[in-house]
């Protein structure tokens, strides 16, 4: 995909974004290497960017670094950052959630 996209090869992403006749197609899951598509004479027209793992954490709220080191000290493969990242759930998501269920119940703590 990231040759296709840097040679702006369009037919390569026809059938990788689900079907034409989708109301609004995504991406497939069987795709598991993150890819960016980018214009070279437009980088900023239709780009798709794969967020760092440092912008992952900061979506999640969760601090810079937090994933970057394991319990032994030893920093951790990028991958699994993703993977640790993408089976979290948002902290700021959840922090509503339970505000509105303490507010319903009526500040039952």
């Amino acid at each position: 995909m990231r040759g296709a996209a840097k040679d702006g090869a369009h037919a390569h992403f026809q059938n990788s974004f689900g079907l034409p006749t989708d109301p609004f197609p995504t991406l497939l899951a069987g795709g598991v290497s993150p890819f960016a598509f980018w214009y070279e004479d437009d980088p900023a027209g239709g780009c798709v960017r794969f967020p760092t793992e440092l912008e992952c954490e900061r979506l999640m709220g969760l601090p810079e670094g937090w994933t970057k080191y394991g319990a032994d000290g030893g920093e951790i493969r990028p991958a699994q950052r993703y993977k640790a990242l993408g089976n979290a759930i948002a902290l700021p998501c959840a922090e509503y959630i339970m505000a509105g269920i303490v507010e319903t119940l009526g500040g039952v703590t």
